[in-house]
């Protein structure tokens, strides 16, 4: 293969893959219920509009939405039932729970499949079965206090229930075990007024509450509702509340969807402007991933692997005694960089023989390392160019670009598909990546 053909090859596949990242779907997406409006749908990266949960006008009064085992379950408090969707082609399934009454609002579910419904008019948290027959009453009306259970209703990481009191300015927290009902959050605590959302952190020791009338987002203990801090004030009416893939927080504020940092509190930007695709009365935030990015063409996923290692060029050659293997991350909007997780792999070293060749060699034997063992072949560049056209204008033995050495390299049409890219920085730091493959299991 000549270097012109292989260089037109590469930038055909770089243009193609540059093309799919462009045209490849979000790995998530944001469903907000708009109370006077319906459940609308959007692209969780860019925010932009895509189209409303339900086309026959059935989903009125839209409140909680919660995705379990594949479907979708909406509260339509003003038609008076709990409905199912695909949450992979939003087709309507059915009326999980019709007809249920008191003004329905919070749902979601406990580790056993049963199902938990709020309602704002009666006071009470009702228990059904995962097939959505009624088993009873869990919360009774007033208990702990509660007055206007609201949608932000959710369990939390000790497997309680936390329901909103939006007129009781309050959460209570209900024990499915013991059946016990109490305040966790005092009424008007740190000036919460008309609580809304719930939402836990990852770790599960605090959750987050919106005070819709009070225009804040407070932080309280998990274990026993101990305030925190004020994570946020001086909102417009925020009621729905929910993390972004990328760690982002979002909350509705005055109909906009809005990213903060989920540690600071600081406003980052706006991610759906208030009535976009008509929506209206903005109360509730869901973010599911995206079925249209879920459908990964797993031949595309193969065992390539990427090693890294920083050293300096001594005489001829360079010895990577610390090179690193990452894993832990994923693709797209999911990406976080506090996810990667790097370990040591084994060594790399490389010695060149001439201005174009050179050999590479590999040890990942011993306890700490990766286990990919021992081994070497002869490299070369994969794009000779000016600088290397120079090292041998100036002889190998003496080249004076202190760069001569870098750029793409690889061990022939034999090993075709694999390669290395040499940078040097200018105080000598040079940098090596060896894209690989994974040896067989």
């Amino acid at each position: 293969m000549t270097s012109l053909f292989r260089l037109a090859a590469l930038v055909a596949l770089l243009s193609f893959a540059s093309g799919a990242r462009a045209q490849a779907a979000c790995s998530h997406l944001l469903l907000i219920s708009g109370f006077f409006t319906n459940v609308h749908i959007y692209d969780a990266c860019s925010g932009a509009f895509l189209r409303t949960l339900d086309t026959d006008g059935k989903i009125r009064g839209a409140q909680a939405i919660r995705l379990r085992d594949g479907m979708l379950y909406v509260v339509a408090e003003t038609s008076n039932a709990v409905y199912r969707y695909r949450a992979d082609t939003f087709e309507k399934v059915d009326s999980f729970i019709p007809g249920p009454g008191g003004g329905i609002t919070g749902l979601d579910f406990a580790a056993n499949g049963e199902a938990y419904l709020g309602a704002y008019t009666a006071d009470n948290v009702r228990r059904y079965s995962s097939a959505g027959a009624l088993l009873g009453l869990a919360i009774a009306p007033n208990a702990g206090g509660l007055n206007g259970p609201d949608n932000g209703l959710t369990f939390g990481p000790d497997g309680k229930l936390y329901v909103p009191g939006y007129d009781s300015d309050n959460v209570v927290r209900y024990d499915p075990a013991s059946g016990a009902v109490a305040a966790i959050v005092p009424s008007g605590s740190n000036g919460l007024n008309e609580t809304r959302g719930i939402l836990f952190r990852p770790d599960g020791l605090s959750f987050l509450v919106t005070g819709e009338g009070s225009g804040q987002v407070l932080e309280f203990r998990t274990s026993d509702g101990a305030f925190q801090r004020q994570l946020l004030s001086g909102l417009n009416r925020p009621t729905g509340i929910a993390f972004h893939p990328d760690g982002s927080l979002l909350v509705l504020d005055g109909g906009a969807t809005v990213k903060f940092d989920a540690a600071t509190g600081a406003r980052k930007s706006q991610l759906v402007a208030a009535g976009a695709g008509g929506l209206d009365g903005a109360v509730f935030l869901s973010v599911i991933p995206n079925p249209a990015a879920t459908g990964v063409d797993a031949s595309q996923i193969g065992t390539q692997y990427w090693l890294v290692g920083a050293s300096t060029l001594v005489g001829k050659r360079i010895d990577m005694n610390e090179v690193v293997s990452a894993t832990g991350a994923r693709f797209g909007a999911a990406f976080a960089p506090g996810d990667v997780v790097r370990k040591l792999w084994g060594s790399l070293s490389i010695e060149f023989t001439s201005c174009t060749e050179g050999t590479l060699s590999w040890d990942s034997t011993g306890e700490n390392s990766a286990g990919f063992g021992t081994g070497s072949y002869a490299i070369t560049r994969l794009m000779p160019n000016e600088i290397s056209a120079k090292c041998q204008a100036d002889g190998f033995a003496q080249p004076t670009d202190p760069n001569w050495f870098v750029g793409s390299w690889w061990g022939g049409s034999a090993r075709s598909g694999e390669g290395l890219q040499i940078d040097r920085r200018s105080d000598g730091a040079v940098l090596v990546t060896w894209f690989t493959y994974r040896p067989e299991e």
